[in-house]
Formats: structure tokens, C-alpha cells, sequence
């Protein structure tokens, strides 16, 4: 679902020169979509919008309502 940055890949493949099996970790949160203003709990993809880019992580609600 999402696309990891060109830098990530890089620093992945690194890691894996010294250990093999090392994967990606997935970052698994609460998040608000900025487009869709859809709330999801998971990776950072909306799955209404079908992105990742107009999430930002969900903390407060007073935090949402200022963008």
C-alpha cells in the first residue's frame, strides 16, 4: 500500500548487507486524513482516498479540527 521514500529504501537495503532477514518496520497508528477527514487505526493509508499523503497522525481531536 505504501510507497516507502527512496532514502528508506536505501537505509533498508543497508541493514540487510549485515542482516539478512530484516525488514521494514511498519508504523502502525492512529491517523487523520486531511483530504477525505476519514480517522483510521493501521498503516498510514486511507483506504476512502486511497493514499497515504494527506495523512498525519491523530493525537487529539482539538489538534484535527486546527487544519
Amino acid at each position: 500500500y505504501v510507497r516507502p521514500e527512496r532514502r528508506e529504501i536505501q537505509l533498508i537495503k543497508r541493514l540487510q548487507q549485515f542482516v539478512p532477514d530484516a525488514l521494514p518496520v511498519v508504523r502502525k497508528a492512529s491517523w487523520h486524513c486531511r483530504q477525505c477527514h476519514h480517522d483510521y487505526y493501521g498503516e498510514r493509508y486511507c483506504t476512502h482516498c486511497q493514499t497515504g499523503g494527506f495523512s498525519i497522525p491523530r493525537t487529539t481531536q482539538e489538534e484535527i479540527c486546527e487544519f
